[in-house]
């Protein structure tokens, strides 16, 4: 069957940056309508050779185009793709990228000066493709953020459940010390004080909303596209006594409702 026009500029994407950047070994691209596809290297002392039957191209091209490396799994899961030589096909793939990457890290596949120039093209694909509509943002975000909170609490301090990075002074520092010293200075950054009106677009699970209130007296509102995020959120703000200063609300920073547009003195996105 023939590739759709957008899989046929894929195919040739993707070929192209491989005989671009292979420049050890032999890699082998079977095709399921027998055409073969060779990049080889010019470096000779590489004795490394992949072949791999391409049985699904449209599917195969496609994913490596818009995830690379991931895109590569996912079609090896999937079964578009599969190694000739069974045993050692798929270790050898991954030798020959680190052979490449240590044999001439410019014309690596994985190296930085490449990576920005691959990532941009992917996701211009998927920004195309998923544009991130009212819809599709709730869907995102309950596909990651509503897996359960129990997962969460397994491997984020429970007491502050943060997700992003905490700031440490010494490598043998509690995460719970280090994550309340990055919410104190996001505090002291945004120089909330008693009696602002504080807006948090992603409000995660609650925690830097009692932790705002309690040291400035600030009037809060979070916002969040997690049903389980929000529970949690809610929960945790009862048991701190804090109703009457905290307020969360379900909804898209792009559907605020009426009542919540009045003029903010902080609005945090972190």
């Amino acid at each position: 069957m023939a590739l759709s026009f957008k899989k046929t500029i894929a195919r040739h994407f993707v070929i192209k940056f491989l005989k671009q950047h292979i420049s050890a070994g032999c890699l082998i691209l079977k095709e399921e309508d027998g055409t073969v596809v060779t990049i080889k290297g010019s470096n000779e002392k590489c004795p490394l050779e992949v072949v791999m039957k391409v049985h699904n191209p449209g599917q195969f091209y496609w994913k490596m185009m818009i995830e690379s490396d991931l895109g590569l799994a996912d079609a090896f899961i999937q079964g578009d793709v599969t190694f000739e030589d069974k045993e050692e096909g798929l270790i050898n793939l991954v030798l020959l990228f680190i052979v490449n990457k240590q044999s001439n890290s410019s014309l690596s596949i994985l190296h930085e000066k490449y990576r920005g120039w691959w990532t941009s093209g992917k996701y211009l694909f998927k920004h195309v493709l998923r544009q991130n509509t009212l819809t599709q943002a709730r869907r995102n975000i309950a596909s990651h953020y509503d897996l359960s909170n129990e997962l969460f609490e397994l491997f984020m301090d429970i007491e502050t459940m943060q997700y992003s990075c905490a700031i440490f002074k010494r490598e043998d520092e509690d995460l719970k010390v280090a994550q309340l010293r990055k919410m104190s200075s996001l505090i002291d950054k945004a120089r909330i004080r008693k009696g602002h009106e504080v807006l948090e677009i992603g409000c995660g699970w609650g925690c830097f909303a009692v932790e705002v209130v309690k040291r400035t007296g600030c009037n809060y509102t979070g916002i969040t596209l997690s049903e389980e995020q929000l529970k949690y959120a809610e929960a945790k703000v009862e048991k701190a006594g804090l109703k009457d200063k905290i307020k969360f609300l379900l909804c898209d920073y792009r559907k605020l409702p009426e009542t919540e547009t009045a003029k903010y003195d902080r609005i945090i996105c972190w």
